[in-house]
């Protein structure tokens, strides 16, 4: 299994969606006697008179985007929000308690404040400590006097603090098998399926060390364990996920050279979300143990962000991240963007892609400039935009335009296609290799799995196995190593 090795930790992501009202009131419901009303500012907020507002997570987005919030058992959460008007406020957020075969509850955590004149920030945090929390259900605001104005809603779990520590990133495997980890650190562990959801009566046990275990067979994606240490927000989680027969026979028949290798992942947020379960953590369960990789995804990057980068161009989005990139230097590097380049924005009609062909061959250039200077025996590799399932975005950009919204329409098929014609001939023209991964997507069975309902473009465990085992097998007719 290679060691992943990690770049600083990822900029927190917001699970408040539309946090500044700039969309109006979509991600919002409001219910009551009174209104609520989206005013221009500056800034931008909501107005709301005797009733109550509510921001329902999409628990899809949770998952992929920040899977620290899905089980957050013993983590921490910061609640934060701008407010003003007359009269009381009540806030908080409401969790889902997860139960034996997909039984819920709910439980809240809330407070009232009188409001002020002025704009003032509110702050609501503490540590979730019931072990069945599983996915936050939404953020509300209730006014029964008065109004409200509120702006800058945010929801975070900050980074876990250091302690608990796993051996592995990423188990996969059969259901049935039998898995062994190792865990440090922790006062108690947390057995649970799935990944939002139960199948099981979650499992605490008090540390032991090592533990053997098999992958319960169940209709869920896998299991996960959650190692919770002594101090607040200490912990860190450990996902099994269950393969698919036919994959998992192509990814065990794969064989690689045991010299030690260090892969270089760049990409977008299909790269950078489901961290522990995505398809370089997948991919690192079946290399040897003398390999390494490091994932340097960054959600919402696109080719003109990664040169800039790169190229340590000042006010560059995340320039931090890459600080130490090349501390340790690649054997082998893959580019996997395509999905914010090819997005198209309605005002444009949706038929201008993000980065024109001529700035896409512009910062592939530089980009491999700077592979020659910083890696120069480096092998790079692109790997193809993906295709998405192009009916999801297709029905979400529809619901936008009709309220009158400003969006972007993501995984046009002659945007995505004309990406990567011009990716395959620099890879061609350079030497790069190119791993065909629109192909792989489009002859798969039934391509919607690929890829969450929610946008049609993020990958689902399945996409991300698929992407796992094409690069495995990729890597695996690099190698020439003879199959067993």
């Amino acid at each position: 299994m290679a060691q992943r090795i990690s770049i600083p930790p990822l900029a927190e992501n917001n699970l408040v969606r539309n946090n500044c009202f700039r969309q109006q009131m979509l991600f919002y419901r409001y219910s009551g006697s009174g209104s609520a009303e989206v005013m221009p500012g500056p800034p931008v907020f909501c107005r709301i008179s005797t009733g109550s507002l509510f921001h329902a997570f999409d628990i899809d987005n949770q998952e992929h985007a920040a899977p620290e919030s899905v089980f957050p058992w013993n983590g921490k959460f910061v609640f934060k929000f701008l407010a003003r008007g007359k009269g009381k406020l009540r806030a908080g957020i409401r969790w889902r308690l997860s139960y034996y075969r997909g039984d819920t509850d709910l439980t809240e955590r809330a407070f009232s404040c009188d409001l002020e004149a002025d704009f003032k920030e509110y702050t609501l945090e503490g540590v979730v400590d019931d072990p069945h929390t599983s996915v936050n259900d939404r953020i509300f605001f209730e006014v029964k006097e008065g109004f409200a104005d509120l702006t800058a809603i945010s929801l975070y779990y900050p980074a876990p603090a250091p302690g608990v520590t796993f051996d592995k990133p990423h188990i996969a495997l059969l259901p049935g098998e039998e898995f062994t980890f190792n865990c440090k650190g922790a006062e108690k562990l947390l057995v649970c399926c799935g990944h939002s959801s139960n199948e099981f009566e979650p499992q605490i046990m008090a540390n032991q060390g090592s533990f053997t275990m098999p992958l319960r067979v169940t209709g869920a994606e896998g299991m996960r364990i959650v190692g919770v240490g002594s101090a607040e927000n200490c912990r860190a989680s450990l996902f099994i996920s269950q393969l698919p027969p036919f994959l998992a026979k192509k990814m065990r028949r794969c064989r690689f050279s045991s010299k030690p290798k260090h892969l270089l992942f760049f990409g977008d947020s299909l790269t950078a979300y489901d961290a522990g379960r995505n398809y370089t953590d997948i991919a690192g369960a079946f290399l040897p143990d003398s390999w390494s990789y490091t994932n340097a995804g960054i959600g919402g990057d696109d080719l003109p962000r990664l040169a800039k980068r790169l190229q340590n161009k000042p006010h560059t989005y995340r320039q931090e991240d890459f600080q130490n990139i090349w501390e340790k230097t690649p054997d082998e590097i893959f580019l996997f963007y395509g999905a914010n380049d090819t997005k198209s924005p309605w005002r444009e009609e949706y038929k201008k892609p993000s980065t024109s062909i001529e700035e896409q061959k512009k910062y592939l250039e530089e980009i491999f400039q700077v592979f020659k200077e910083k890696a120069p025996h480096a092998a790079v590799n692109i790997i193809a935009s993906a295709p998405g399932y192009f009916p999801y975005p297709l029905e979400r950009g529809a619901r936008l335009r009709s309220k009158g919204i400003q969006h972007n329409l993501f995984g046009i098929p002659e945007h995505v296609k004309r990406y990567n014609r011009v990716e395959k001939k620099f890879a061609l023209d350079k030497g790069w290799g190119y791993l065909d991964f629109h192909k792989v997507c489009s002859s798969y069975y039934d391509p919607k799995l690929l890829f969450i309902p929610d946008d049609g473009v993020h990958l689902t465990l399945n996409g991300h196995q698929l992407l796992a085992a094409a690069l495995l097998e990729y890597l695996h007719k690099k190698e020439g190593v003879a199959e067993l």
